[in-house]
């Protein structure tokens, strides 16, 4: 008889330390569950050149080069987050002291872009040279979410010759924004010896319309101190001047012929 007594209260304190024991488990499952983050957006920082994905590093750019970080907002369901505003980060290489803060706002594709004109007019090449990061922040429903990238610039080939507009262009073979039949045409060319400015370089510039009814432009000018030549010319008020243009300039370092071109499109 007392065995069975004490097999009864074995099986009750079995019982009740059973029943704590779930209950501690569904406790600590539900406040795991609860405590859980809910994901309400994401967002995806990357470049024209890569970092696709939370974290992804993008392609070098040269010193030359104007680059955008582009942020794309979506909600939990994988859409689109129109009209929120992101806040970039961009900051240079360790010890150069370069912060870029911009924001702007999402489109209807739920992408935003913060663009940086080339790094070597920040600041000195050597402080520009190396590994730069940008984080793009912004806020859906109450959370903020966040992503970040680390791309490296690069010195440029040397020596060289980059041609651009006053609408953009700074790279090699990059595009221009556009212009409209009777509007001038401000040409640049910065010529280097790695990152050093050539002086007293002499540029060709030339410009070809998109029909053979265009008349072609061609000009001559030295690089000054800078190592920046320049030229202007007219786009002709005529229907054969729209549809793309193309600018080719070379110049002669060291015996050798160094070219780039660019292209714009003519709009009525």
């Amino acid at each position: 008889m007392a065995g069975f007594k004490t097999d009864v209260f074995k099986a009750s304190v079995l019982a009740v330390m059973t029943a704590i024991l779930l209950g501690a488990a569904t406790y600590v499952l539900s406040a795991q569950i609860e405590t859980a983050p809910r994901v309400v957006a994401t967002v995806d920082a990357y470049t024209e050149k890569g970092g696709y994905g939370p974290g992804i590093v993008s392609s070098f750019y040269l010193y030359n080069e104007n680059f955008s970080i582009f942020a794309n907002v979506k909600d939990a369901t994988n859409k689109p987050v129109a009209n929120t505003t992101v806040t970039f980060e961009i900051r240079g290489p360790l010890g150069s002291n370069i912060t870029l803060p911009s924001t702007a706002t999402t489109n209807s594709s739920g992408v935003a872009v913060a663009t940086v004109k080339a790094p070597y007019l920040i600041g000195q090449p050597e402080t520009v040279l190396g590994i730069w990061t940008a984080v793009a922040t912004t806020e859906v429903l109450g959370t903020q979410v966040v992503d970040s990238l680390a791309f490296e610039v690069k010195a440029p080939p040397s020596p060289f010759v980059d041609v651009y507009t006053d609408r953009g262009g700074n790279g090699p073979n990059a595009p221009s924004q556009s212009y409209s039949r009777d509007e001038t045409v401000h040409l640049y060319a910065k010529v280097s010896n790695g990152t050093t400015p050539v002086k007293s370089s002499l540029v060709t510039f030339e410009a070809y319309g998109p029909t053979n009814k265009t008349i072609p432009f061609l000009a001559w000018s030295p690089s000054d101190a800078s190592g920046i030549a320049n030229a202007t010319f007219r786009i002709a008020n005529f229907p054969e001047s729209e549809g793309t243009w193309r600018v080719i300039v070379s110049t002669g370092i060291k015996d050798q012929v160094f070219v780039d071109a660019l292209t714009f499109e003519c709009k009525p």
